[in-house]
């Protein structure tokens, strides 16, 4: 992510989710959800920007795709950077009402399944195509520099998704499901893992 790309890549990833399951769930009037899913990104970019692993594709000179990474030893991350993610990314679920519960009760789910990968990984945070760019290969070529990365350091890479027909997606880039992360009355997420590649040849 170059200086100055930070609000282009919110809006890209924001609109990536327009369809997103969770956010469908938790935020169903259009408008919050438009709001929360701009808090949201902006919250999960924030706290990656740091460690300058945010990787986007350009088509046409317009940012089509984002990945937002977390390197090894940045997750958990820790006291203050929980609390400065959670008070910049409270907007994006202030609206859900009495589905609240539902979410914090999910997030403290995927929080303890991610603490049961032990070793240091590569953690995928955020993984989104602008909707007019998917499909071009955009997804792929944000993905690869920390694949290849993650292939020749011998590093795992971790995910987490709420989209079933993703788990295809994501195995074609070698990553495997770990666990489904089912709870009565909210949506279902997958968490997967890339163990890395050994060299070609």
């Amino acid at each position: 992510m170059q200086t100055g790309e930070r609000p282009a890549v919110i809006g890209a990833l924001a609109r990536a989710f327009y369809d997103d399951p969770l956010f469908s769930y938790f935020l169903p009037d259009p408008i919050s959800q438009s709001k929360g899913l701009l808090s949201f990104m902006a919250a999960g970019v924030a706290d990656a920007a740091p460690f300058d692993s945010i990787w986007v594709a350009r088509t046409g000179g317009k940012l089509a795709c984002a990945a937002v990474w977390l390197p090894p030893g940045t997750y958990p991350r820790g006291m203050r950077r929980d609390i400065m993610t959670n008070l910049r990314g409270i907007p994006s679920f202030v609206r859900s009402g009495r589905r609240l519960s539902g979410a914090v009760r999910l997030l403290s789910a995927l929080d303890k399944a991610h603490h049961e990968l032990a070793e240091p990984h590569y953690y995928l945070a955020i993984l989104g195509t602008d909707p007019l760019f998917q499909r071009s290969g955009a997804g792929s070529a944000t993905l690869r520099p920390v694949l290849e990365r993650c292939d020749a350091d011998g590093i795992t890479a971790y995910l987490e998704t709420q989209k079933e027909e993703n788990i295809a997606y994501y195995a074609r880039h070698a990553f495997e499901v770990i666990e489904k992360v089912d709870l009565d009355g909210v949506p279902n997420v997958w968490t997967l893992s890339r163990k890395p590649r050994p060299p070609a040849g």
